[in-house]
């Protein structure tokens, strides 16, 4: 880049930034955010790479015992064997497919919204509560 584009894009920039309100924080704040950006930055990607697999599992597990009990309370009752198992080939097909999508969704809601407050806590992970 030539030096008189860098200088009418460095000028460009301050004038831009002048115009724009002055922030609130104070500057032991600003200093604190600044350097727990690469923090938040890392808990973030951390928490979609980490977090969303083990969300995805617990809804997986959690839709496939709710489908089957639900499909076996319809043709015999979820305390005996044989209606379990028949219930099993469909709850399982339906239970993976809901676990899945809404682990997707989740996991990568807890990352996001726990990556600021609270980064690399459990909740960020989901291995608190999931909704």
């Amino acid at each position: 880049m030539k030096k008189s584009t860098f200088s009418a894009l460095f000028l460009l920039a301050l004038g831009l930034g002048s115009a724009l309100p002055a922030s609130a924080d104070e500057s032991k704040e600003m200093l604190k955010n600044v350097g727990m950006f690469p923090v938040r930055t890392l808990a973030l990607g951390a928490g979609l790479l980490v977090g969303t697999p083990i969300a995805i599992s617990r809804r997986t597990a959690d839709r496939c015992s709710e489908y089957t009990g639900n499909f076996a309370d319809k043709i015999g009752g979820k305390d005996h064997l044989p209606p379990v198992l028949f219930a099993s080939v469909l709850g399982v097909p339906f239970g993976v497919i809901a676990g899945t999508s809404e682990g997707v969704y989740l996991g990568g809601k807890n990352a996001i919204a726990n990556c600021v407050e609270k980064p690399f806590s459990k909740e960020s992970f989901s291995l608190g509560e999931l909704e």
